[in-house]
């Protein structure tokens, strides 16, 4: 029952506390960006233009999207400490001995807040992940997901279904935030992740 239980609370955690939170900062960080609000709203209209499902199929074509779930993932860094790993063999990184079996946790934080790859990194700015065409960048330094041979397992499915959510709620739903928190607060709360206060938002239909 014990083996169960973790289990079950692995797949809790992994599949769903980190891409319900994500969505949740997703939705505050564009909410409290109106530029990247209105970009949002003006591909979504160009590109689909009716209030039909999104698919995956339609994920080539929403590049302002995916760089704005893209931002949302490094900003929240939902998990700042990874899991640990530990060393297979005596080794020197940078001048420093590092003897085997030393616990060594990764700190993603590092990488995702290094004002070198991502210049104003406590800045919101979706852009970064485009170029100058407007095709979405792959920037290797976006690992949201860790990296190595423990990275998480589900980063496909991840991926996929912040997409298909994101894209259809801003596509059917035209979102505000409430008269009362026009300034919600972005401070995080710690938990199994990095957690966002609780905000309220104005949701009417589209179409």
């Amino acid at each position: 029952m014990e083996q169960l239980d973790s289990v079950c609370f692995d797949l809790w955690v992994a599949g769903m506390e980190t891409t319900s939170n994500t969505l949740y900062w997703s939705l505050l960080y564009v909410l409290l960006n109106p530029e990247v609000c209105q970009k949002v709203y003006e591909e979504l209209d160009m590109k689909i233009g009716n209030d039909r499902i999104i698919t995956t199929s339609d994920r080539p074509n929403l590049n302002y999207i995916m760089a704005t779930i893209n931002e949302s993932q490094r900003l929240a860094n939902l998990l700042p400490m990874n899991i640990s790993r530990t060393t297979a063999c005596d080794m020197e990184i940078g001048g420093y001995r590092i003897p085997k079996d030393t616990v060594i946790t990764p700190q993603i934080c590092t990488v995702l807040y290094d004002p070198e790859i991502f210049p104003e990194p406590y800045e919101f700015r979706p852009s970064r992940f485009l170029d100058s065409l407007g095709n979405l960048k792959k920037v290797e330094e976006l690992v949201p997901f860790s990296i190595g041979k423990r990275q998480c397992l589900g980063e496909g499915l991840a991926r996929m279904e912040l997409f298909l959510f994101f894209a259809n709620l801003f596509n059917k739903f035209d979102i505000k935030l409430h008269a009362d928190n026009l300034n919600p607060s972005i401070e995080k709360e710690c938990g199994v992740t990095m957690k966002a206060e609780n905000f309220r938002v104005v949701m009417k239909e589209r179409y």
